[in-house]
């Protein structure tokens, strides 16, 4: 199997949970040490803890960014990760559908005005980010990764949706990973492209995995800084996917902007930056 930046994402998030919310018979939290342990369980390869750390944690560059080396024996982490004593992920999950670059790449040649503009370094975009909030039936989580930026400006872009009932969401931080996996009413998976404009404005374009439907991102507000240069720790994205409707029967007049704004409003996810 060869690991594309999509499946080193879905492995990487696999360790995290087990490392951060695993705990041993004593019911202390597992250290790294106890995560090789685990590996070397499970395949019969050691991979240094420190290694592992790194690859899920990341180390810092000198540009101010971080990178997230991989262990030379990561096809002992997939093994480990969907091994059924442990189920961290399954293998429909470490399937990677690939995305045409097309259209990203006459969008950007589009929007690209000939004039001077500012040089945002992109590569302080990469990164993952999650978002996770109460909807009116469920609980969901949404991680967002930024994988990574080609010579020709394009992102890479792969997010995973999972829901929940509302009873796991209050307690969803305190779950182990094995009860988060049992608890998880559904899963969506999306891969795509985003661009960024002269203007600095995020465009992120998904589709779904499984059904190839449509789900699109706006950035509304960010702190990306062209003088700090350093990177970027959270976004305020518009989702769309089908049109937010008024079915009232009533004429979209100035008066109606109150229900537009609400409509408009729970359409604005917040993500963090946590790797």
């Amino acid at each position: 199997m060869a690991f594309s930046e999509w499946r080193l994402f879905r492995l990487r998030s696999a360790l995290s949970a087990y490392h951060d919310y695993g705990e041993g018979i004593s019911g202390d939290p597992f250290n790294w040490k106890d995560v090789t342990q685990a590996i070397s369980l499970a395949t019969d390869v050691t991979i240094p803890p420190e290694r592992l750390r790194q690859f899920v944690d990341g180390v810092n560059t000198a540009e101010g960014t971080r990178k997230y080396p991989v262990p030379k024996n990561i096809e002992a982490v997939a093994a480990f990760a969907t091994h059924e004593e442990y189920r961290l992920l399954s293998e429909s999950e470490l399937h990677e559908y690939t995305p045409d670059r097309h259209a990203a790449l006459r969008l950007r040649e589009y929007m690209h005005t000939g004039l001077k503009t500012r040089t945002l370094p992109l590569s302080m975009l990469e990164g993952t980010y999650k978002s996770n909030r109460f909807e009116a039936e469920d609980y969901v989580v949404r991680d967002l990764k930024l994988l990574r930026v080609s010579e020709d400006g394009i992102i890479e872009i792969a997010m995973v949706e999972d829901a929940y009932d509302n009873l796991t969401g209050a307690q969803f931080d305190a779950l182990k990973p094995k009860e988060r996996l049992k608890a998880r009413q559904n899963q969506n998976l999306y891969n795509g492209w985003a661009i960024v404009t002269p203007e600095d404005n995020l465009m992120f374009f998904l589709k779904n995995a499984d059904d190839n439907s449509n789900c699109y991102y706006l950035c509304l507000a960010s702190d990306l800084s062209h003088s700090s240069r350093s990177p970027v720790t959270g976004f305020a994205l518009m989702y769309y996917d089908f049109l937010a409707e008024l079915d009232d029967g009533t004429p979209l007049e100035p008066k109606r902007m109150p229900p537009i704004a609400t409509a408009v409003g729970e359409r604005i996810w917040l993500f963090e930056r946590i790797t």
